[in-house]
This record gives structure tokens, C-alpha cells and sequence, in this order.
């Protein structure tokens, strides 16, 4: 799913396998126990895969919500700092070399006068 980082969901697998395994240990008679630890193991994965893809829809949808509401005050900041850059740069660069060529010009003028 786009925009949704994926997550190594193994830790959160092993604990629930463990804990699982502990409730079967505790309930479980003897024989059974290993049987049914390895049903866990296998049907666990697959469990905690399929609850946590039905949260991304959800999740995604709120990333999307909050980010929508968050951008202008996030980006106006950086624009406004954007444009003063550009605009600065535009004053020294543009501005400076006109000013230059003016007082070259006027240089000449005045030494040609002399």
C-alpha cells in the first residue's frame, strides 16, 4: 500500500506466538501441547498480517487527513523563506550588475568629459 511503510511484524509475532503458547501449556493436556504450539506458530503470522492490513486503510487515511491539514502551515514558512532567498538573490545579482554597469558607464562619461 503506497505511503504506508511496511513493518517487520515478527517481534509483535513471537510475542503473541509465545504467549499463546503459554496459555496451551497451562490448559492444554501433555499429549496435545507440542501439536497445537505448532498450529500456533504457523496460524499467527498469518493472523497478525491480516489484522494489521486491515489498520493501513485506516492508517493511510488518517496520514493523508493529518497531512492535509497540517501542509499550509508547514509550507507557508518555507515559501515566504523561499521567496525573500529568491528575491535577495535576485536584488544582489540582477541589481548589483546593473548598478555596476551604470557606474562603469557613468565612469566613462565623466572621463571622457575630462
Amino acid at each position: 500500500m503506497a505511503g504506508v511503510p511496511d513493518v517487520d511484524l515478527t517481534p509483535l509475532t513471537t510475542a503473541i506466538t509465545k504467549i499463546a503458547e503459554d496459555v496451551v501449556r497451562d490448559t492444554v493436556p501433555s499429549l496435545l501441547t507440542q501439536q497445537v504450539e505448532e498450529s500456533l506458530k504457523k496460524m499467527v503470522p498469518g493472523l497478525v498480517e491480516t489484522a494489521v492490513s486491515e489498520e493501513k486503510v485506516l492508517i493511510k487515511e488518517t496520514v493523508q487527513e493529518v497531512t492535509r491539514k497540517a501542509l499550509p502551515d508547514v509550507l507557508k514558512p518555507l515559501v515566504e523563506r523561499l521567496a525573500a532567498e529568491i528575491i535577495e538573490k535576485v536584488a544582489r545579482d540582477v541589481v548589483g550588475s546593473k548598478a555596476e554597469a551604470e557606474v562603469k558607464k557613468e565612469i566613462e562619461r565623466l572621463t571622457a568629459e575630462a
